[in-house]
Formats: structure tokens, C-alpha cells, sequence
């Protein structure tokens, strides 16, 4: 076991994406309701072909009630995306809960099947979420945004951990994982072909990872027996 010696630098530019993160959650309720059903016709009809009377009728309540929990259809567009970068960030959680310890490889793996499952279905058709995005011109700043609070997110769970047990072998952590994630869309949108394998070598090769498999601590293989 190789024990990270170095002091890095993995904590975010600013704590303000942190501090939202701990208190943001899903629209429940009602109002969640409200946003869904939006969230769903804005995916199928479109925003601009999309009135609150139309969000009113889907979730099954009266435009007052709509009013009463948004205060315009800007607000159900805010709230509608909010939920897409909750999307994002959850899957990152999910991707981090079911990681086998030690286990680079098949980690890097499962985070590029991720990578693809958040922006493309099955048939490598863009997700819904990219049409939306598109007509309302908010792409790149919604891009942004979600990169943001995914590093957070990678930083609090994930580089904390793999300092303690590796060494890290760049500067700029937080930086380098928003340049490979912006990276990766840029990439993908180029050449939507390019394999889960070159996808991993590039992250691989640009945080210089060590892939060397981990026994878990308190292991008899970790403890030299």
C-alpha cells in the first residue's frame, strides 16, 4: 500500500457549489410534480411549444396552483434544469457507492459507461435533456455548471480517497478533472465512436492515475501476511 506523501491540491476553487450541493435536492411534492410533467413535455413537445396551462393539465392541477409553486414559466425552465444537473450528479454517486476498492480499471470503466449513459441512450442517440438544452441556447453554460458541481462532487468522495492510499502525481487537481470532463463531451461530440478503452487511456494518462489493483485495508494481502 503507497500512501499519498505530497500535499495536493484537490478542494474546489470556491465552497459555494459545495455548500449548494449539501442543501440542494429534488423538488418533492407538488411542486415536483409540476416540474416533472414540464420536464416531460418541454423532452417531447419543446419549450416554446410548451405552456403552463399545457404543464398544468399534464400534472393533473390547476394553472393557479402552478402559479402558487412558480412564480413564471422561467421559473418551471430553472427548476426543470436544476433537475437535470441532479441527474448528473447523482449518477457520479451512484458510479462512487458501487466502486470496488483498489479496483482502477474496472472503476475507469464503469466511470466512462457513466460518461455515456448521462448524455446517450442505448442506441447512442442524444438524451432528451441535449434538445432541451439546445432550444433554450443554455449548452455551454449549462456544461459549465454541471461540471462544476460533478468535480465537487469527485472531489469530496473520490480524490479524497485515492490520496490516502495513492500518490497523486499532478497539481491542480480540481482543474485537471474539469478539463477532462469538458475534454470528454468534446470529445465524444467529435468522434462519437471513440471507444470506452480510449476514453479511459485519456483519463488515465491525463490525471497520471496509478492502475495498480489495491488490496482493501485490514486485508491479510494488505497487511503483508
Amino acid at each position: 500500500m503507497r500512501l499519498g506523501t505530497r500535499q495536493t491540491r484537490y478542494a474546489p476553487i470556491s465552497t459555494e457549489c459545495g455548500a449548494q450541493g449539501a442543501e440542494r435536492g429534488r423538488l418533492e411534492g407538488v411542486a415536483g410534480d409540476i416540474m416533472l410533467a414540464a420536464r416531460g413535455l418541454f423532452e417531447t413537445r419543446g419549450v416554446r411549444a410548451t405552456t403552463v396551462k399545457d404543464v398544468a393539465a399534464e400534472a393533473g392541477v390547476t394553472r393557479e396552483l402552478v402559479y402558487y409553486y412558480f412564480e413564471n414559466k422561467q421559473a418551471i425552465i430553472e427548476a426543470v434544469l436544476d433537475d437535470y444537473v441532479e441527474d448528473l450528479v447523482e449518477s457520479v454517486c451512484v458510479w462512487n457507492e458501487s466502486r470496488k476498492f483498489g479496483d482502477m480499471a474496472g472503476s475507469l470503466r464503469a466511470c466512462v459507461a457513466t460518461f455515456r449513459r448521462a448524455l446517450y441512450d442505448a442506441a447512442g442517440n442524444p438524451r432528451p435533456m441535449i434538445a432541451v438544452l439546445e432550444e433554450l441556447g443554455v449548452r455551454d453554460s449549462f456544461d459549465v455548471r454541471a461540471v462544476r458541481e460533478t468535480v465537487d462532487c469527485i472531489n469530496g468522495r473520490v480524490v479524497a480517497e485515492y490520496a490516502a492510499y495513492r500518490q497523486i502525481e499532478i497539481d491542480f487537481v480540481y482543474e485537471m478533472f474539469c478539463v477532462v470532463i469538458f475534454g470528454l463531451v468534446g470529445l465524444v461530440k467529435l468522434n462519437p465512436d471513440v471507444s470506452d478503452e480510449t476514453l479511459m487511456k485519456v483519463i488515465e494518462q491525463t490525471l497520471r492515475l496509478d492502475m495498480e489493483p489495491l488490496e482493501p485495508p485490514g486485508s491479510d494481502s494488505a497487511n503483508g501476511e
